[in-house]
């Protein structure tokens, strides 16, 4: 028995299994590149992160508390300086449970 495919079923099992809002914000190429970079280099000040890019500081600190806010990267204060580093376990998290929830997906009956 052949299946009709329903884009909206479709969507709606997507968008409960992957955090696509996740995706969507690591998948810009400066928030990528600057996971990247963290994962690489380890905890920065936001003054030494933005000397490394050539987008403007606050260009980088918003990228940064997005990143932040999807707990991409941790971020503490000391004195007045904010130091920034990759959470490398809440990324590579999502990917595990992104992985295994689209092989569920795509093994739904036909």
């Amino acid at each position: 028995m052949q299946h009709k495919y329903d884009p909206e079923t479709c969507q709606q099992l997507i968008e409960e299994k992957i955090d696509l809002p996740f995706f969507r914000v690591i998948c810009d190429p400066v928030r990528s590149n600057l996971i990247l970079f963290l994962a690489s280099n380890g905890e920065m000040t936001i003054s030494e992160i933005a000397a490394e890019f050539p987008q403007n500081r606050s260009v980088i600190s918003r990228h940064l508390d997005l990143l932040y806010r999807y707990q991409v990267v941790q971020r503490r204060k000391a004195g007045r300086e904010i130091y920034y580093q990759a959470n490398a376990q809440v990324v590579a998290d999502k990917f595990a449970d992104a992985a295994v929830n689209m092989k569920a997906l795509l093994s739904l009956p036909h």
